[in-house]
Protein backbone atom coordinates (compact mmCIF):
# COMPACT_ATOMS: atom_id res chain seq x y z
CA UNK A 1 0.00 0.00 0.00
CA UNK A 2 2.68 2.58 0.85
CA UNK A 3 4.32 1.60 -2.50
CA UNK A 4 1.03 2.40 -4.21
CA UNK A 5 0.72 6.17 -2.64
CA UNK A 6 4.15 6.73 -2.78
CA UNK A 7 3.98 6.04 -7.17
CA UNK A 8 0.86 8.23 -7.69
CA UNK A 9 2.39 10.90 -5.63
CA UNK A 10 4.94 10.80 -7.67
CA UNK A 11 3.09 10.62 -10.97
CA UNK A 12 0.96 14.41 -9.78
CA UNK A 13 4.53 15.60 -8.65
CA UNK A 14 6.05 15.14 -12.22
CA UNK A 15 3.06 15.92 -14.05
CA UNK A 16 3.26 19.85 -12.07
CA UNK A 17 6.75 20.53 -12.17
CA UNK A 18 8.56 22.46 -14.81
CA UNK A 19 10.91 20.64 -15.80
CA UNK A 20 13.39 17.29 -14.91
CA UNK A 21 16.74 15.36 -15.59
CA UNK A 22 17.70 12.62 -17.02
CA UNK A 23 20.16 9.76 -18.41
CA UNK A 24 20.53 10.99 -21.82
CA UNK A 25 19.54 7.34 -23.38
CA UNK A 26 22.44 7.65 -26.46
CA UNK A 27 24.81 8.69 -23.92
CA UNK A 28 24.92 8.21 -20.50
CA UNK A 29 27.28 10.35 -19.34
CA UNK A 30 25.09 13.22 -19.76
CA UNK A 31 21.54 14.40 -18.28
CA UNK A 32 18.60 15.71 -20.26
CA UNK A 33 16.13 18.32 -18.99
CA UNK A 34 12.86 17.54 -20.09
CA UNK A 35 9.07 18.74 -19.27
CA UNK A 36 7.42 16.94 -16.25
CA UNK A 37 5.14 15.60 -18.75
CA UNK A 38 7.57 13.58 -20.06
CA UNK A 39 9.46 12.25 -16.97
CA UNK A 40 5.58 11.66 -15.97
CA UNK A 41 5.17 9.81 -18.59
CA UNK A 42 7.88 7.79 -18.49
CA UNK A 43 7.41 6.82 -14.57
CA UNK A 44 4.16 5.92 -15.56
CA UNK A 45 4.77 4.19 -18.68
CA UNK A 46 7.74 1.83 -17.07
CA UNK A 47 5.87 1.05 -14.09
CA UNK A 48 3.33 -0.25 -15.33
CA UNK A 49 4.58 -3.74 -14.62
CA UNK A 50 3.76 -2.67 -10.58
CA UNK A 51 1.39 -4.50 -9.28
CA UNK A 52 1.38 -3.04 -5.88
CA UNK A 53 -0.75 -5.67 -3.97
CA UNK A 54 -0.20 -8.46 -2.03
CA UNK A 55 -2.33 -10.13 -4.72
CA UNK A 56 -0.04 -9.80 -7.03
CA UNK A 57 -2.18 -8.53 -9.75
CA UNK A 58 -5.71 -9.14 -8.89
CA UNK A 59 -6.64 -12.34 -7.14
CA UNK A 60 -9.33 -12.87 -5.01
CA UNK A 61 -13.03 -13.16 -5.59
CA UNK A 62 -13.22 -9.82 -7.54
CA UNK A 63 -16.08 -8.31 -5.69
CA UNK A 64 -16.38 -4.18 -5.61
CA UNK A 65 -13.16 -2.22 -6.63
CA UNK A 66 -9.96 -4.06 -5.82
CA UNK A 67 -6.34 -2.34 -5.28
CA UNK A 68 -6.04 -3.16 -9.39
CA UNK A 69 -9.00 -1.37 -10.62
CA UNK A 70 -8.33 1.49 -8.62
CA UNK A 71 -4.79 1.82 -9.34
CA UNK A 72 -6.11 1.50 -13.27
CA UNK A 73 -8.76 4.19 -12.76
CA UNK A 74 -6.13 6.09 -11.14
CA UNK A 75 -3.84 6.18 -14.13
CA UNK A 76 -6.70 6.95 -16.76
CA UNK A 77 -7.35 10.26 -14.48
CA UNK A 78 -3.97 11.10 -14.28
CA UNK A 79 -2.91 10.55 -18.08
CA UNK A 80 -6.47 12.64 -18.78
CA UNK A 81 -5.22 14.99 -16.46
CA UNK A 82 -1.96 15.58 -18.21
CA UNK A 83 -3.28 16.26 -21.85
CA UNK A 84 -4.19 19.33 -19.80
CA UNK A 85 -1.07 20.01 -18.50
CA UNK A 86 1.04 19.11 -21.40
CA UNK A 87 2.05 21.87 -24.53
CA UNK A 88 1.01 19.78 -27.19
CA UNK A 89 -2.29 18.05 -28.62
CA UNK A 90 -2.78 14.99 -29.40
CA UNK A 91 -2.09 13.71 -32.46
CA UNK A 92 -4.50 11.02 -34.56
CA UNK A 93 -3.73 8.33 -36.39
CA UNK A 94 -6.29 5.38 -37.75
CA UNK A 95 -5.45 3.19 -35.09
CA UNK A 96 -6.89 5.93 -32.85
CA UNK A 97 -10.07 6.41 -34.50
CA UNK A 98 -10.11 2.52 -34.87
CA UNK A 99 -9.94 2.05 -31.43
CA UNK A 100 -12.20 4.51 -30.04
CA UNK A 101 -15.08 3.80 -32.75
CA UNK A 102 -14.77 -0.14 -30.99
CA UNK A 103 -14.95 1.85 -27.45
CA UNK A 104 -18.14 3.30 -28.41
CA UNK A 105 -19.32 0.09 -29.44
CA UNK A 106 -18.60 -1.14 -26.11
CA UNK A 107 -20.06 1.82 -24.42
CA UNK A 108 -23.24 1.31 -26.32
CA UNK A 109 -23.74 -2.37 -25.09
CA UNK A 110 -23.61 -1.21 -21.49
CA UNK A 111 -27.45 -0.22 -22.67
CA UNK A 112 -28.35 -3.98 -22.57
CA UNK A 113 -25.39 -5.71 -20.20
CA UNK A 114 -26.86 -7.66 -17.68
CA UNK A 115 -24.49 -5.61 -15.05
CA UNK A 116 -23.70 -1.98 -15.38
CA UNK A 117 -20.60 -2.10 -12.67
CA UNK A 118 -19.08 -4.93 -14.16
CA UNK A 119 -19.41 -3.31 -17.63
CA UNK A 120 -18.43 0.09 -15.95
CA UNK A 121 -14.90 -2.06 -14.74
CA UNK A 122 -14.32 -3.85 -18.28
CA UNK A 123 -14.86 -0.58 -20.15
CA UNK A 124 -11.93 0.42 -18.27
CA UNK A 125 -9.65 -2.10 -19.21
CA UNK A 126 -10.34 -1.97 -22.69
CA UNK A 127 -10.18 2.18 -22.14
CA UNK A 128 -6.81 1.59 -21.20
CA UNK A 129 -5.15 1.33 -24.48
CA UNK A 130 -6.53 3.90 -26.25
CA UNK A 131 -6.18 6.96 -23.52
CA UNK A 132 -2.15 6.00 -22.83
CA UNK A 133 -2.14 6.10 -26.84
CA UNK A 134 -3.70 9.79 -27.15
CA UNK A 135 -1.72 11.01 -24.43
CA UNK A 136 1.54 9.27 -25.39
CA UNK A 137 0.95 11.47 -29.34
CA UNK A 138 1.12 14.65 -27.39
CA UNK A 139 3.68 14.00 -24.99
CA UNK A 140 6.68 12.22 -26.79
CA UNK A 141 7.83 13.92 -29.70
CA UNK A 142 11.48 12.84 -30.28
CA UNK A 143 13.75 10.35 -30.72
CA UNK A 144 15.45 10.34 -27.07
CA UNK A 145 12.29 10.32 -25.24
CA UNK A 146 10.99 7.52 -27.59
CA UNK A 147 14.67 5.67 -26.42
CA UNK A 148 13.99 6.68 -22.53
CA UNK A 149 10.71 4.67 -22.65
CA UNK A 150 12.45 1.70 -24.08
CA UNK A 151 15.53 1.97 -21.98
CA UNK A 152 13.30 2.56 -18.87
CA UNK A 153 10.74 -0.25 -19.05
CA UNK A 154 13.10 -2.73 -19.51
CA UNK A 155 15.04 -1.70 -16.56
CA UNK A 156 11.77 -2.41 -14.58
CA UNK A 157 11.65 -5.95 -16.33
CA UNK A 158 14.93 -6.66 -15.38
CA UNK A 159 13.74 -6.17 -11.74
CA UNK A 160 10.87 -7.91 -12.05
CA UNK A 161 13.19 -11.16 -13.18
CA UNK A 162 15.66 -11.05 -10.43
CA UNK A 163 12.59 -10.69 -7.63
CA UNK A 164 10.95 -13.68 -9.72
CA UNK A 165 13.66 -16.46 -9.68
CA UNK A 166 15.99 -15.37 -6.96
CA UNK A 167 15.26 -17.20 -4.05
CA UNK A 168 13.92 -14.86 -0.93
CA UNK A 169 13.72 -11.59 -2.65
CA UNK A 170 9.70 -13.01 -4.07
CA UNK A 171 9.11 -13.51 -0.20
CA UNK A 172 9.67 -10.21 0.91
CA UNK A 173 8.60 -8.23 -1.92
CA UNK A 174 5.78 -10.59 -3.10
CA UNK A 175 3.17 -8.72 -4.97
CA UNK A 176 5.04 -5.68 -6.09
CA UNK A 177 4.90 -7.01 -9.76
CA UNK A 178 2.22 -8.41 -11.52
CA UNK A 179 1.90 -12.78 -11.66
CA UNK A 180 3.88 -14.37 -13.95
CA UNK A 181 1.17 -14.65 -16.37
CA UNK A 182 1.19 -11.19 -16.99
CA UNK A 183 4.92 -10.35 -16.99
CA UNK A 184 5.52 -13.10 -19.38
CA UNK A 185 3.53 -11.00 -21.89
CA UNK A 186 5.17 -7.69 -20.99
CA UNK A 187 8.39 -9.51 -21.89
CA UNK A 188 7.01 -9.75 -25.56
CA UNK A 189 7.26 -6.07 -25.51
CA UNK A 190 10.43 -6.21 -23.84
CA UNK A 191 12.10 -9.05 -26.27
CA UNK A 192 11.26 -6.92 -29.29
CA UNK A 193 12.49 -3.52 -27.78
CA UNK A 194 15.85 -5.18 -27.33
CA UNK A 195 15.79 -6.73 -30.55
CA UNK A 196 15.39 -3.09 -32.31
CA UNK A 197 17.58 -1.73 -29.87
CA UNK A 198 20.60 -4.16 -31.37
CA UNK A 199 19.58 -3.49 -34.65
CA UNK A 200 19.07 0.22 -34.99
CA UNK A 201 21.56 1.68 -32.13
CA UNK A 202 24.93 -0.01 -32.84
CA UNK A 203 24.16 -3.99 -32.66
CA UNK A 204 25.54 -3.84 -29.09
CA UNK A 205 25.38 -7.41 -27.66
CA UNK A 206 24.33 -6.40 -24.51
CA UNK A 207 20.88 -6.02 -26.23
CA UNK A 208 21.04 -9.01 -27.89
CA UNK A 209 21.75 -11.33 -24.41
CA UNK A 210 18.67 -8.89 -23.41
CA UNK A 211 16.33 -10.37 -26.20
CA UNK A 212 16.75 -14.09 -25.03
CA UNK A 213 16.73 -13.17 -21.28
CA UNK A 214 13.35 -12.50 -21.78
CA UNK A 215 12.36 -15.35 -23.75
CA UNK A 216 13.82 -17.43 -20.99
CA UNK A 217 11.10 -16.68 -18.31
CA UNK A 218 8.01 -18.27 -20.03
CA UNK A 219 10.04 -21.02 -21.23
CA UNK A 220 10.79 -21.90 -17.25
CA UNK A 221 7.74 -20.75 -15.78
CA UNK A 222 5.79 -23.33 -18.87
CA UNK A 223 3.55 -20.36 -19.43
CA UNK A 224 2.25 -21.49 -23.22
CA UNK A 225 0.09 -18.05 -23.92
CA UNK A 226 3.74 -16.27 -23.07
CA UNK A 227 5.78 -18.39 -25.16
CA UNK A 228 3.23 -17.70 -28.29
CA UNK A 229 2.96 -13.90 -28.27
CA UNK A 230 6.99 -13.66 -27.94
CA UNK A 231 7.36 -16.12 -30.90
CA UNK A 232 4.73 -14.65 -32.49
CA UNK A 233 6.23 -10.82 -31.96
CA UNK A 234 9.65 -12.09 -33.07
CA UNK A 235 8.16 -13.34 -36.45
CA UNK A 236 6.88 -10.50 -37.41
CA UNK A 237 9.96 -7.78 -35.98
CA UNK A 238 11.81 -10.21 -38.09
CA UNK A 239 9.31 -9.79 -41.24
CA UNK A 240 9.42 -5.74 -40.43
CA UNK A 241 13.02 -5.61 -40.39
CA UNK A 242 13.96 -7.78 -43.16
CA UNK A 243 10.75 -8.15 -45.09
CA UNK A 244 11.12 -11.40 -47.67
CA UNK A 245 14.54 -11.97 -46.58
CA UNK A 246 13.17 -12.68 -43.35
CA UNK A 247 11.82 -15.67 -44.18
CA UNK A 248 14.66 -17.86 -42.94
CA UNK A 249 14.99 -15.88 -39.48
CA UNK A 250 11.78 -16.64 -38.91
CA UNK A 251 11.91 -20.76 -40.00
CA UNK A 252 14.56 -20.46 -37.29
CA UNK A 253 12.06 -19.13 -34.90
CA UNK A 254 9.19 -21.58 -35.95
CA UNK A 255 12.03 -24.19 -35.24
CA UNK A 256 13.26 -22.89 -31.47
CA UNK A 257 9.53 -22.45 -31.19
CA UNK A 258 9.02 -26.91 -31.77
CA UNK A 259 12.08 -27.43 -30.28
CA UNK A 260 10.87 -26.09 -26.82
CA UNK A 261 7.36 -27.78 -27.20
CA UNK A 262 8.46 -30.92 -28.00
CA UNK A 263 12.14 -31.21 -26.35
CA UNK A 264 11.62 -29.41 -23.36
CA UNK A 265 10.30 -32.37 -21.34
CA UNK A 266 8.51 -29.71 -18.57
CA UNK A 267 6.60 -27.98 -21.84
CA UNK A 268 5.80 -31.07 -23.57
CA UNK A 269 4.27 -32.85 -20.59
CA UNK A 270 2.17 -29.39 -20.23
CA UNK A 271 1.54 -29.02 -23.86
CA UNK A 272 -0.21 -32.65 -24.54
CA UNK A 273 -2.22 -35.37 -22.76
CA UNK A 274 0.69 -38.02 -21.34
CA UNK A 275 1.09 -41.03 -23.34
CA UNK A 276 3.54 -42.89 -22.09
CA UNK A 277 3.86 -45.28 -24.84
CA UNK A 278 3.22 -43.00 -27.65
CA UNK A 279 4.61 -40.02 -26.71
CA UNK A 280 4.21 -37.51 -29.47
CA UNK A 281 6.93 -35.85 -31.36
CA UNK A 282 7.56 -33.39 -34.28
CA UNK A 283 7.09 -35.73 -36.61
CA UNK A 284 3.41 -36.31 -35.64
CA UNK A 285 3.34 -32.64 -36.92
CA UNK A 286 4.69 -33.09 -40.23
CA UNK A 287 2.08 -35.93 -40.80
CA UNK A 288 -1.07 -34.33 -39.41
CA UNK A 289 -1.69 -37.15 -36.47
CA UNK A 290 -2.13 -34.13 -33.64
CA UNK A 291 -5.19 -33.33 -33.26
CA UNK A 292 -7.16 -30.65 -30.68
CA UNK A 293 -8.40 -33.63 -28.36
CA UNK A 294 -4.31 -34.11 -28.21
CA UNK A 295 -3.69 -30.90 -26.46
CA UNK A 296 -4.46 -30.07 -23.01
CA UNK A 297 -6.38 -27.03 -22.40
CA UNK A 298 -7.39 -27.23 -18.55
CA UNK A 299 -10.44 -26.96 -18.73
CA UNK A 300 -10.59 -23.76 -21.10
CA UNK A 301 -12.89 -25.27 -23.97
CA UNK A 302 -15.73 -26.58 -21.36
CA UNK A 303 -15.73 -22.77 -19.64
CA UNK A 304 -15.86 -21.63 -23.15
CA UNK A 305 -18.89 -23.70 -24.04
CA UNK A 306 -20.49 -22.47 -20.91
CA UNK A 307 -20.50 -19.26 -21.42
CA UNK A 308 -21.47 -19.23 -25.82
CA UNK A 309 -23.77 -20.95 -24.59
CA UNK A 310 -24.92 -18.56 -22.29
CA UNK A 311 -23.80 -15.10 -24.02
CA UNK A 312 -23.15 -15.58 -27.01
CA UNK A 313 -25.60 -17.62 -29.14
CA UNK A 314 -28.74 -16.17 -29.75
CA UNK A 315 -27.17 -13.00 -29.49
CA UNK A 316 -24.43 -13.44 -32.14
CA UNK A 317 -24.20 -9.93 -33.58
CA UNK A 318 -24.41 -7.66 -30.60
CA UNK A 319 -23.72 -10.22 -27.34
CA UNK A 320 -24.92 -10.53 -24.03
CA UNK A 321 -23.06 -6.66 -23.31
CA UNK A 322 -20.14 -5.80 -21.81
CA UNK A 323 -18.81 -7.49 -18.14
CA UNK A 324 -21.82 -10.16 -18.84
CA UNK A 325 -19.16 -13.07 -18.74
CA UNK A 326 -17.48 -11.19 -15.75
CA UNK A 327 -20.43 -11.06 -13.50
CA UNK A 328 -21.21 -14.63 -14.29
CA UNK A 329 -17.80 -16.01 -13.74
CA UNK A 330 -17.07 -13.85 -9.89
CA UNK A 331 -20.54 -14.82 -8.75
CA UNK A 332 -20.56 -18.30 -9.50
CA UNK A 333 -17.43 -19.04 -6.94
CA UNK A 334 -17.54 -23.25 -8.21
CA UNK A 335 -16.27 -21.63 -11.62
CA UNK A 336 -12.65 -19.75 -12.09
CA UNK A 337 -12.38 -16.25 -11.59
CA UNK A 338 -11.41 -15.40 -15.46
CA UNK A 339 -12.18 -17.08 -19.22
CA UNK A 340 -8.76 -17.42 -20.03
CA UNK A 341 -9.99 -16.54 -23.71
CA UNK A 342 -10.12 -12.86 -24.77
CA UNK A 343 -11.82 -13.46 -27.97
CA UNK A 344 -14.83 -15.82 -26.55
CA UNK A 345 -15.67 -13.26 -24.12
CA UNK A 346 -15.89 -10.30 -26.67
CA UNK A 347 -17.86 -12.69 -28.83
CA UNK A 348 -20.04 -12.94 -25.42
CA UNK A 349 -19.91 -9.79 -24.34
CA UNK A 350 -19.74 -7.34 -27.62
CA UNK A 351 -20.47 -9.74 -30.31
CA UNK A 352 -19.30 -10.42 -33.69
CA UNK A 353 -19.65 -6.60 -34.47
CA UNK A 354 -17.19 -5.67 -31.13
CA UNK A 355 -15.21 -8.70 -32.22
CA UNK A 356 -14.32 -7.42 -35.62
CA UNK A 357 -13.73 -4.17 -34.48
CA UNK A 358 -11.51 -5.22 -32.40
CA UNK A 359 -9.65 -7.19 -34.83
CA UNK A 360 -9.58 -4.54 -37.17
CA UNK A 361 -7.64 -2.31 -34.76
CA UNK A 362 -4.42 -4.35 -35.02
CA UNK A 363 -5.02 -4.78 -38.36
CA UNK A 364 -5.20 -0.93 -39.39
CA UNK A 365 -2.17 -0.31 -37.25
CA UNK A 366 0.00 -3.14 -38.36
CA UNK A 367 -0.73 -1.96 -41.52
CA UNK A 368 0.12 1.56 -41.03
CA UNK A 369 3.27 0.97 -38.86
CA UNK A 370 4.01 -1.08 -42.50
CA UNK A 371 3.55 1.77 -44.58
CA UNK A 372 6.00 3.79 -42.02
CA UNK A 373 8.67 1.28 -42.65
CA UNK A 374 9.07 1.18 -46.26
CA UNK A 375 8.16 4.77 -46.71
CA UNK A 376 12.12 6.55 -47.54
CA UNK A 377 12.00 9.97 -45.95
CA UNK A 378 10.74 8.82 -42.39
CA UNK A 379 13.69 8.47 -40.01
CA UNK A 380 14.98 5.28 -38.77
CA UNK A 381 14.25 5.92 -35.34
CA UNK A 382 10.51 6.14 -35.97
CA UNK A 383 10.52 3.23 -38.37
CA UNK A 384 12.12 1.53 -35.34
CA UNK A 385 9.67 2.39 -33.24
CA UNK A 386 6.86 1.08 -36.00
CA UNK A 387 8.37 -2.28 -35.78
CA UNK A 388 8.24 -2.37 -32.45
CA UNK A 389 4.30 -1.62 -32.02
CA UNK A 390 3.31 -3.75 -35.21
CA UNK A 391 5.46 -6.94 -33.17
CA UNK A 392 4.25 -6.01 -29.52
CA UNK A 393 0.60 -5.88 -31.02
CA UNK A 394 0.74 -9.41 -32.84
CA UNK A 395 2.51 -10.97 -29.69
CA UNK A 396 -0.78 -9.73 -27.65
CA UNK A 397 -3.04 -10.32 -30.21
CA UNK A 398 -1.91 -13.82 -30.55
CA UNK A 399 -1.88 -14.38 -26.55
CA UNK A 400 -5.44 -13.17 -26.21
CA UNK A 401 -6.93 -16.81 -28.05
CA UNK A 402 -6.18 -18.46 -24.63
CA UNK A 403 -4.75 -15.97 -22.27
CA UNK A 404 -6.47 -13.00 -20.15
CA UNK A 405 -4.71 -10.03 -21.75
CA UNK A 406 -6.83 -7.46 -21.38
CA UNK A 407 -7.21 -8.47 -18.41
CA UNK A 408 -3.72 -7.27 -17.87
CA UNK A 409 -3.95 -3.89 -19.86
CA UNK A 410 -1.34 -2.10 -17.81
CA UNK A 411 1.32 -4.97 -18.15
CA UNK A 412 0.06 -5.94 -21.84
CA UNK A 413 -1.78 -4.57 -24.05
CA UNK A 414 -0.86 -0.58 -22.44
CA UNK A 415 2.61 -1.09 -23.91
CA UNK A 416 2.38 -1.64 -27.35
CA UNK A 417 -0.73 0.79 -27.73
CA UNK A 418 1.39 3.78 -25.80
CA UNK A 419 4.15 3.00 -28.23
CA UNK A 420 1.92 3.45 -31.48
CA UNK A 421 1.07 6.72 -29.89
CA UNK A 422 4.28 7.97 -29.62
CA UNK A 423 4.99 6.71 -32.96
CA UNK A 424 2.37 9.07 -34.36
CA UNK A 425 3.63 12.14 -31.90
CA UNK A 426 7.17 11.78 -33.88
CA UNK A 427 5.58 11.56 -37.04
CA UNK A 428 3.89 14.98 -36.58
CA UNK A 429 7.51 16.65 -36.74
CA UNK A 430 8.91 15.35 -39.64
CA UNK A 431 7.85 16.85 -42.47
CA UNK A 432 6.78 15.45 -45.71
CA UNK A 433 9.95 16.23 -48.65
CA UNK A 434 8.67 19.23 -51.08
CA UNK A 435 9.15 18.19 -54.95
CA UNK A 436 10.60 20.70 -57.32
CA UNK A 437 9.85 20.76 -60.93
CA UNK A 438 13.22 22.04 -63.52
CA UNK A 439 13.47 21.68 -66.86
CA UNK A 440 15.59 18.45 -66.25
CA UNK A 441 13.22 16.53 -64.69
CA UNK A 442 12.07 16.04 -60.69
CA UNK A 443 14.27 17.55 -57.74
CA UNK A 444 14.06 17.37 -54.51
Amino acid sequence: MLFFLVLNAYFFIFMFRYSARIKDPLNSSKYLLIEGTEMFFILLFATGTLALSSSGGGHGSGGGFNLQAIRLLLLEVALLMSLFVCQERPKWGIGTVMYLIFILWCVYSLTYCSSFEYGIRYILKYLYPLIIMIVASAIIRDEKMFLALCVWARRVAIVSIIIEFIPGISTILGGTFWYATAMNLNYASITVISFALYYFYGKDKKDLIMAILFVLPSIVMVHRSGMLAIFVAIAVFMFFKHKWVSVPYIAVVAAAALAVVFYVPAVHDKMFWKDTENELTISDVRSGAITSDDIRNNGREALWEILENEYYIGHEMRGSGIGSCQKYLYENPAIVKQTHGDYVQMLCDTGRIGFVLYILIAIVIIVHCFIVCVTDYIPEYIKCCAMIVASSIAGCYAAMYSENVVTYTMASTGYPFALYGVMLGMLSKVGKPKYQYSERGLNF
